[in-house]
């Protein structure tokens, strides 16, 4: 709390208390005055000597007395307000942190370095250290970012924002030449590139868009004079323009002359960039009159100087520090006429000199107006994002699949994290009850989601590029080509997209990017990320499927609450329809809520885009929001699966993807193996096949197999699959899984032989015989096979066998010969009596007497 101007605070005497005990303790300080509070400034006084006679000074640092006398002002709020350090001299003047002239500046930043409950004992120490640092001269620390020197600036002055990086002087010879800046707004422009003197400077805006790579064909550019010296400037650049004039011709030969003709020549491409006639705002009946100055232009005049100055102590590469000098308009006109000096036409040449002479008489007296800089540009800015996840997005293209509420919020992380360019597609319309959660505004109600959006991400970065795709998913970008991005994000929460995207990219996946797909439970309590990596045998919906499969089988119960949220056994019908009618059904939750999941699947996600080509594997991420529950249970933090690449082959003619998980090839290769040990290299086997068909997205999915039922028959030219408990076994892993795998078909090799049927597995596919009474109407065939080295190496663990797979009918209408099995010649029979059978399971002897009784579902003739 304040006291009447004239009178101490609490603070005052708390500060003053505190510097009478370091006093006490230490013959390093003495106060040497105190000056009262008065009616013009409430601040309290106070001299204190300093003893410096033991600190070590270099030539170019601070060159101290052996006692230093000190100012502070210390405010009526102090602690919690700074205390202002000054000198009654001047001889700190042009050092690295001195202000003014006298101004010490302690802290860089006040907020973080600053700890009020020190207060007086804080501060000593930091002006000690200081002191020590500046005859040391090591204000600025070998190592760390150089401090900036100080122009200072009106509050109400223009804003310059540096995106590109500054060009630096070559051979000791300065840079002349323009900024190109961007038009944002009243009072603001944008530096997007440079054009050294030399170069051919633009005549129309297509030039000046094109010089700074800018593809908005709405963008309107000026051209600002720059000078950037070989040497630096003062700490505290000069406030007249007779100084700065004199500064540049000192140190770079740098004469008004030069500067003036320099003017001249931007104000003159200027008139042709943004020529006054053109009309502000309003159209050609707009009674607005335009901001024109007098060199004929619309656009601002602004000179920047530039200096060494920022970048990392001692190195030899110093990034210019920029300041801006904003001219008043009648400048322009007079750095204009100047360029007559160089006329070959005398009376012009006359006018040029003269106007030239009044360009200087008009510099010693001008102040200057330092224009406000705000430093964006890479050369002397460090993200605030930097070495995190999101930096992976940095210069990427990036296509995101709807704008609701997991799609706008993952677009604008996009277009902050850096990326290039980002396209939105969406075919929705923003309606009122939306703006609880996604980020429209009421004006936007009625508009496309995708084109609000995408005007939103230009309106966060305008020198990014983003668009918007209006319409069904399907057909705008979901066609048979890969999309030409860097990173697609499926957050539509669509089965009907996810299918279609299944399906796009199957015979495509080494062109497609990774694909991301999000997903949010429905009380906005969980979500899931899926990343599908460049390559992998499956996208979104696969490896959601995989996830369904690990959480219903989990039997460790981590799982069970994603089990239900996302995959429940019975589809929930108790859906959330926010509006009547027809009206999608979504989720309950905030914009917290989903603001909050959004950023950790992503991160996560991006994580993982992060690790190496060779390691990234198909990978989910379940993210949890925190229970605000005081009673509930702890709850499962964030949870990783990932799964290697399936085997893939293709069934051309029914035009069916096969992807064989690792597992089901391990089951099978671990079978192959024990028959080989019990019943010969060359006698078959085979099992059972379980998993899905999709026939939407022409996919069929092994996720498992089984070995040869104990009731099997197995020979070197014949597998006949049992049925002794496959019916059980598969009844249980329905009900494990939830019914997402079942009954597939059988599978069976061919050691050292081809992976194709032989003439009599042609003849039987038609009535193939399932082991289950109530299997499905189609079937898979599947054969394990190879030449006798590659069999080999599979069997040791190196490579794959060759395969064929082929989806077949099952014969519905049993033959009269027999039940299930199609008909056998009489040479047929003979054959079969005299090969040696083999049972299934793990008998160690072959079948006596070897005669075949069960109905032969594979066979391979001779």
């Amino acid at each position: 709390m304040s006291t009447p101007s004239g009178h101490r605070t609490a603070g005052h005497e708390l500060a003053l208390a505190q510097l009478r005990r370091i006093e006490a303790v230490s013959g390093a300080l003495r106060v040497a005055a105190v000056r009262e509070p008065s009616a013009e400034h409430e601040t309290l006084a106070v001299d204190i000597s300093v003893d410096c006679a033991g600190m070590q000074t270099v030539p170019l640092g601070l060159q101290l007395r052996r006692r230093e006398l000190i100012t502070l002002s210390i405010p009526g709020q102090f602690p919690f307000f700074v205390p202002a350090v000054t000198t009654r001299h001047r001889r700190f003047a042009g050092f690295p942190h001195v202000q003014w002239g006298n101004q010490l500046c302690l802290y860089r930043s006040v907020a973080t370095e600053w700890y009020p409950a020190d207060g007086m004992f804080g501060l000593i120490t930091r002006l000690v250290d200081w002191l020590q640092a500046g005859a040391r001269g090591e204000l600025d620390t070998p190592g760390e970012p150089l401090h900036p020197p100080v122009a200072y600036q009106r509050a109400d002055a223009d804003l310059l924002v540096i995106r590109a990086d500054a060009p630096q002087p070559c051979d000791g010879v300065p840079w002349l030449g323009v900024a190109l800046a961007r038009q944002v707004a009243a009072g603001r422009a944008d530096v997007v590139g440079w054009l050294e003197f030399a170069a051919a400077w633009p005549t129309n805006q297509a030039e000046a868009r094109a010089a700074a790579g800018i593809d908005d064909e709405d963008a309107e550019l000026f051209v600002a004079p720059t000078v950037i010296t070989t040497r630096p400037l003062p700490f505290e650049y000069p406030r007249t323009a007779r100084d700065l004039v004199t500064a540049l011709d000192e140190g770079d030969q740098l004469s008004a002359r030069v500067v003036l003709a320099l003017i001249g020549f931007a104000s003159r491409t200027n008139r042709d960039l943004l020529p006054a006639s053109k009309p502000t705002s309003g159209g050609p009946d707009s009674d607005e009159e335009p901001d024109t100055g007098s060199d004929g232009s619309k656009a601002p005049l602004v000179m920047l100087v530039g200096a060494p100055g920022r970048g990392i102590a001692g190195s030899a590469e110093m990034a210019p520090h920029l300041a801006g000098w904003s001219m008043p308009g009648f400048a322009a006109t007079m750095g204009r006429l100047t360029l007559h000096q160089f006329s070959s036409r005398d009376e012009l040449a006359d006018l040029g000199r003269e106007v030239l002479e009044m360009g200087k008489d008009w510099l010693d007296g001008a102040s200057i107006r330092w224009a406000r800089i705000n430093e964006a540009r890479p050369q002397t800015t460090v993200r605030r994002d930097t070495q995190t996840p999101a930096m992976w997005l940095a210069g990427q293209h990036v296509l995101v699949l709807g704008a609701g509420a997991l799609g706008a919020p993952a677009a604008e992380m996009c277009i902050r994290a850096g990326a290039a360019h980002v396209t939105v597609a969406d075919k929705g319309l923003v309606h009122p009850g939306i703006l609880v959660r996604q980020p429209y505004d009421d004006a936007d109600i009625g508009s496309p989601k995708a084109d609000v959006l995408a005007a939103r991400l230009r309106r966060i970065h305008p020198d990014a590029g983003a668009d918007s795709l209006v319409g069904d998913i399907a057909n705008t970008v979901l066609d048979a080509r890969a999309p030409l991005y860097d990173l697609v994000i499926d957050a539509t929460a669509d089965r009907v997209v996810r299918s279609l995207l299944e399906q796009r990219r199957a015979g495509e996946r080494h062109a497609w990017p990774p694909v991301i797909t999000l997903m949010i439970g429905h009380r906005a309590t969980n979500g899931i990320a899926a990343l599908s990596p460049r390559g992998a045998s499956g996208a979104g919906m696969d490896i959601l499927r995989r996830l369904a499969l690990a959480a219903h089988t989990d039997t460790t119960g981590t799982m069970s609450d994603i089990a239900e949220d996302f995959f429940p056994a019975t589809a929930r019908t108790a859906l959330f329809q926010p509006e009547p009618g027809c009206s999608d059904a979504t989720f309950t939750g905030s914009a917290f809520d989903v603001t909050g999941l959004v950023g950790q699947l992503l991160t996560g996600m991006l994580h993982a885009l992060q690790r190496p080509a060779s390691e990234q594997t198909m990978t989910a991420l379940v993210a949890r929001m925190p229970t605000f529950t005081i009673a509930a249970a702890p709850q499962t933090g964030p949870q990783w699966l990932s799964w290697p690449n399936d085997i893939v082959i293709d069934d051309h003619t029914a035009g069916y993807q096969i992807r064989i998980s690792l597992n089901a090839m391990n089951e099978m290769r671990t079978e192959a193996r024990r028959g080989a040990r019990l019943r010969g290299p060359r006698v078959e086997t085979g099992g059972t096949l379980l998993g899905a068909i999709d026939d939407a997205a022409r996919v069929i999915w092994i996720d498992e197999a089984t070995g040869p039922p104990p009731d099997s028959l197995l020979s070197e030219l014949h597998f006949q699959h049992g049925t002794a408990g496959v019916s059980a076994h598969l009844t249980a892993r329905r009900k494990a899984t939830s019914h997402r795998s079942g009954f597939l078909g059988m599978w069976h090799t061919h050691p050292h032989g081809p992976a194709s049927p032989s003439p009599t597995d042609e003849a039987g596919m038609a009535s193939l015989v399932l082991p289950v009474h109530d299997g499905p109407p189609r079937a898979l065939i599947l054969i394990a096979a190879g030449p006798a080295p590659t069999w080999q190496d599979w069997l040791n663990g190196v490579g794959t066998p060759h395969w064929y797979a082929r989806l077949v009918e099952r014969q519905l209408t049993p033959s009269p010969q027999a039940p299930h099995e199609s008909p056998r010649s009489p040479e047929t029979l003979r054959h079969l009596q005299q090969l040696t059978w083999w049972p299934g399971g793990y008998a160690a002897h072959p079948l006596s007497p070897p005669t075949p009784t069960h109905p032969a579902q594979t066979r391979r003739t001779p």
